[in-house]
């Protein structure tokens, strides 16, 4: 039989007062008395069944890296258990008390001390921590949007990269009710502590909490779906999580070592942040050097190729995914050792599929395919990743004088099938990299330097790769 047990991720706040300590009794009734707190869980230790009458009350000096144990908290605990009141668990300025006399002179009893005493040790730390993390989740939305504007193609199209982008929202929408909650509550609270009267209790968000953590466990999942065809990724990607984990550890460790030597909290959080940057230039370090030094053994391929073969003392991978068009539907060849590649995302916003055919190094002078079709439906959307196919082409003129620009110009689009065909000029000499545009799909086409295209080169091009 267990003697103790932990709920984990509680979900009670500890404003919610009356609701923390009916479920501490409540427990104690069945034999399972408070025993620790933590961040991530509450531990109880079996006793007697007892009907025991918990407080939740906070001490201002007990923060989380203020010198342990606190001026002054042995005092107040001392004090307490003078009136019947004995500590059960503490969490930094979390107080939780028990007593055996149902009809005890409560712990605080006057409102306007407790309030008081409630915005000095809870409420300013809290109000300081959501702000920051509400600081970190917008940069991290604007980032996405940057990166959204910046490759739309790409984010449109990578489903997991849409549900990665979305991790933040959850989170933001529960510390922007968690504010505008601790806000309403003040402004009640405030008026009944001038009343008198005895001060509201703060309801936990518990709805939103259990949200952030089933997003949280979709998003890993997911994380873990996109990778699952590269063990590589998967290892590396656990690899990454542990090492995130023992950095969280060993600062922790850190801070209730630093604690216990009473250290000053600035110091306490200069010592924490030294060790969390340590440990990420050393891990990124030994990320680089893991990749380079199994770079070109495929490890972090999402596929395993058909074969390879050596060049030049180099090992090259051959692929032979099927392709919608391919060279020799435009030119006759006589060749037969091609690596086609079809790397293809899809999302419900878009699909993006990159295609590529290419001869083996050493083969001869044999043409190379590259093209790319994208699909679309929202007219914002297609034109944002039109627009992104045009300024990839653009994206180095302002370092290079007019004359030698590269620039897309339309071009007579009945040829091809088209609505729309822009083609590409560089330094004002027209290439063979084509922008063909239907409603709802688009497809980029770069073709051999030397190749003078036929009408029916042209139309076949524009039919297969409408219909693909």
């Amino acid at each position: 039989m267990r003697n103790t047990k932990r709920e984990w991720m509680p979900l009670y706040g500890f404003l919610d007062r009356k609701r923390v300590t009916d479920h501490l009794s409540d427990m104690a009734a069945g034999g399972w008395m408070l025993d620790h707190l933590s961040s991530w869980s509450w531990r109880y230790r079996r006793t007697e069944p007892k009907r025991l009458r918990f407080a939740v009350t906070f001490f201002a000096g007990a923060g989380r890296f203020s010198p342990t144990p606190a001026e002054g908290l042995d005092t107040f605990q001392d004090y307490c258990a003078q009136a019947g009141w004995h500590t059960a668990a503490s969490l930094d300025q979390v107080q939780v008390f028990y007593n055996e006399d149902p009809d005890a002179v409560p712990i605080e009893t006057d409102p306007a001390a407790e309030l008081e005493n409630i915005r000095r040790s809870v409420g300013k730390p809290m109000v300081r921590s959501y702000l920051a993390l509400l600081l970190i989740c917008l940069l991290e939305v604007a980032q996405q949007c940057w990166q959204l504007l910046r490759d739309p193609v790409d984010t449109l199209a990578n489903a997991n990269g849409l549900l990665s982008y979305t991790a933040y929202l959850p989170l933001l929408v529960l510390i922007l009710a968690s504010l505008v909650s601790y806000r309403r509550w003040l402004r009640r609270a405030s008026a009944a502590a001038e009343a008198g009267l005895p001060l509201p209790d703060l309801r936990s968000a518990r709805g939103l909490s259990v949200l952030v953590i089933v997003w949280s466990v979709l998003l890993i999942v997911g994380v873990f779906a996109s990778l699952s065809r590269s063990a590589g990724m998967v290892l590396l990607t656990m690899g990454m999580l542990l090492f995130l984990a023992l950095t969280c550890f060993l600062a922790d460790t850190a801070r209730k070592s630093l604690q216990h030597l009473r250290c000053p909290p600035w110091a306490n959080v200069l010592v924490m942040a030294g060790i969390c940057v340590a440990m990420f230039v050393g891990g990124m370090a030994g990320l680089f050097a893991l990749v380079m030094h199994n770079a070109g053994t495929g490890w972090l391929e999402d596929r395993p190729p058909a074969e390879t073969y050596t060049y030049h003392g180099m090992t090259w991978s051959v692929y032979h995914d099927p392709i919608p068009l391919r060279v020799e539907d435009l030119v006759e060849v006589d060749y037969d050792r091609w690596s086609t590649e079809a790397d293809v995302d899809r999302s419900p916003l878009a699909a993006h599929g990159e295609y590529r055919q290419d001869a083996r190094l050493g083969d001869g002078d044999l043409p190379e395919l590259r093209y790319e079709i994208v699909t679309v439906q929202n007219s914002f959307l297609y034109d944002l990743c039109k627009w992104d196919f045009i300024q990839w082409v653009e994206r180095d003129n302002d370092q290079l004088p007019e004359e030698d620009w590269d620039v897309y110009q339309p071009v007579d689009p009945a040829p091809w099938g088209a609505e729309e065909v822009l083609q590409r000029y560089r330094s004002g000499e027209p290439v063979n990299q084509f922008l063909l545009c239907w409603p709802g799909r688009m497809a980029e086409v770069d073709l051999p330097w030397d190749w003078d295209l036929t009408a029916g080169q042209m139309a076949l091009i524009g039919e297969t790769l409408r219909e693909a």
